[in-house]
């Protein structure tokens, strides 16, 4: 058997690091327009959050979830990020959370907001974001 010459060698190594960084984790980033909330008894939704493409994250999980949103100085809102199959409640407008871990990492995203108390002024909240990472299920 012939050995390998020193640029086959290359090759091979490249190509494997190619097909390794081709499957490796990763994180996507998305927005979505401003939310107007207007009641205490029902959530504002926000548009879907999902990634950039399709094939970026499919065949992966989430794991952390990086979230934030910006609220008028001094007003305070409820506030849950979801998945189609649950919500999680945010403890403020900049956060991170591992409680989506394992959840496809394709799986759309929505910020829901309330108001805090009945008769609260109505609140519009901008800069709504999440930056997904994910990786190989496992």
């Amino acid at each position: 058997m012939k050995p390998f010459s020193l640029r086959q060698l290359c090759f091979l190594t490249l190509g494997g690091l190619w097909a390794g960084l081709a499957q490796a984790a990763g994180s996507w980033v998305a927005t979505a327009p401003a939310v107007q909330v207007v009641m205490a008894e029902r959530p504002a939704m926000s548009a879907a959050l999902l990634p950039p493409s399709p094939e970026l994250a499919r065949g992966q999980v989430m794991g952390r979830v990086v979230w934030q949103f910006e609220s008028p100085a001094g007003r305070e809102v409820n506030a849950w990020l979801c998945h189609p199959g649950d919500c999680i409640r945010l403890p403020g407008p900049r956060g991170q959370t591992e409680a989506l871990a394992g959840v496809p990492a394709d799986t759309p995203l929505n910020f829901q907001f309330s108001l805090q108390e009945r008769g609260q002024r109505a609140v519009t909240l901008q800069g709504l974001q999440v930056i997904v990472n994910h990786d190989l299920l496992q």
